[in-house]
C-alpha cells in the first residue's frame, strides 16, 4: 500500500513539475511578445474566444479584438517586461496561473514603471499546448 502511495504521489509532483514548467514558458513567451509589442502575435496566444480583462475595466473577448485593441499601443517602446509566478493550481483542462508582474515602457518620451498583479487562464489542449483562456491584470504600484 505504501508503495502505491508513493508512486501516486510521485506522478502528481512530476506533473505539477511539468505544468508549472509549461505554464512558465508560455507567459515567458507572452512576456517576450509585449517586449516587442507584438499584438499579433499576443492575440495568438489567445483560445478563439479568449478575453483580455482588466478588473473594473473593460474587457476584450476574441483573438481579432484582442489584436485591434493591443494594436493601438504599437507606438510604445517596451523597456522592460517580467512575470512572476506565485502559483499554479490546475483545475479540470485549466491551469491558473498567479502572480506579479513588472513593466517599463517610453510613452512620448517619458519612462514609466507599473508593479501589479495577473492572473492567467491557460486552457489545456489535448496536445498539451496552452492557450490563453482569461488574461487580467491590475497595477498596485506605479513610478
Amino acid at each position: 500500500m505504501k508503495k502505491i502511495l508513493l508512486i501516486i504521489y510521485v506522478a502528481t509532483v512530476s506533473c505539477n513539475n511539468s505544468l508549472d514548467t509549461d505554464v512558465n514558458a508560455a507567459m515567458q513567451e507572452y512576456d517576450k511578445l509585449i517586449l516587442h509589442v507584438d499584438a499579433k502575435g499576443i492575440a495568438n496566444m489567445f483560445t478563439p474566444d479568449g478575453v483580455l480583462a482588466q478588473p473594473g475595466g473593460m474587457s476584450v473577448t476574441g483573438r481579432d479584438s484582442i489584436e485591434k485593441f493591443l494594436g493601438q499601443f504599437k507606438y510604445i517602446k517596451v523597456e522592460a517586461q517580467k512575470s512572476i509566478t506565485d502559483s499554479i493550481h490546475k483545475i479540470n483542462n485549466i491551469a491558473y496561473q498567479y502572480g506579479k508582474y513588472y513593466q517599463r515602457a517610453v510613452i512620448n518620451n517619458k519612462t514609466y514603471e507599473v508593479h501589479g498583479m495577473f492572473q492567467a487562464n491557460w486552457f489545456i489542449k489535448f496536445d498539451g499546448k496552452l492557450m490563453l483562456k482569461r488574461m487580467s491584470a491590475w497595477p498596485t504600484d506605479n513610478k
